[in-house]
């Protein structure tokens, strides 16, 4: 979850360093909010047939910026849930509108490419390992040797299959990237007692950022029929 968070994070901000940034700041919500570490925020609204949590992962908010959205359906009646079910409304009328999807769409297309040629450049050199073992008269062992007392000691042997470590496609080139792509807010039904969410990831207009000061901001979620509304600041650091 970290490693997928970090990885998430660098997608996201992955924009020049700027002298200052915001972060989405929330407000408790009937006095109440959880705070974890590294300035990671979460407040919950529920009623009968929802219940939603906000999270602010603390990130600065530059060209872009990011909050979690999670739902839980109480209800015996589905919904569709996804982007556009959620908005950021700042106190002026400025809607702080979502990243389009494409973006990430063609990021995601060459890193899966990229990954692929990885994947077959790991096992030719597994096949060169295994090719070179047998070619050194059938052993699959590498020994060292080291001097002592009494004469040479043979180390434990290496075996070349330990050399030859599985590669996961966590290990890939990549792969923390797409982690990363697929925690991102998706269309999706929701039906009863289901949990559904994800990074919903928003633009910063430059007119915005150039004001350098906190701004009341309203977090509106939709979930089929209900709306909820959480308080927060775009907060200037």
């Amino acid at each position: 979850m970290k490693r997928a968070l970090t990885a998430f994070a660098a997608l996201v901000l992955s924009t020049p360093a700027l002298a200052g940034s915001y972060r989405v700041v929330l407000q408790p919500v009937n006095g109440k909010m959880l705070v974890g570490h590294a300035g990671v925020q979460a407040v919950d609204d529920k009623s009968a047939a929802t219940h939603v949590r906000l999270i602010s992962p603390g990130n600065q908010v530059m060209q872009r910026g990011t909050v979690r959205v999670l739902v839980r359906n109480l209800s015996a009646k589905p919904f569709e849930f996804g982007p556009n079910d959620v908005k950021l409304q700042l106190a002026d009328g400025t809607e702080l509108k979502p990243t389009s999807l494409q973006k990430f769409e063609k990021g995601a297309a060459l890193i899966q490419r990229e990954m692929g040629h990885a994947a077959a450049v790991d096992m030719q050199i597994k096949n060169s390992l295994s090719s070179y073992a047998q070619q050194s008269g059938g052993s699959t062992s590498i020994d060292s040797m080291q001097s002592g007392p009494g004469g040479s000691i043979s180390a434990p042997a290496a075996n070349v299959q330990d050399i030859e470590r599985r590669s996961d496609e966590s290990d890939l080139p990549g792969a923390k990237t797409m982690d990363a792509l697929y925690q991102l807010l998706l269309p999706e039904a929701v039906g009863p007692n289901q949990v559904w969410g994800g990074y919903y990831v928003f633009d910063m207009p430059k007119a915005v950022f150039d004001r350098k000061a906190d701004q009341p901001l309203i977090v509106i979620v939709r979930t089929g029929s209900e709306v909820h509304r959480f308080a927060a600041t775009l907060h200037w650091k």
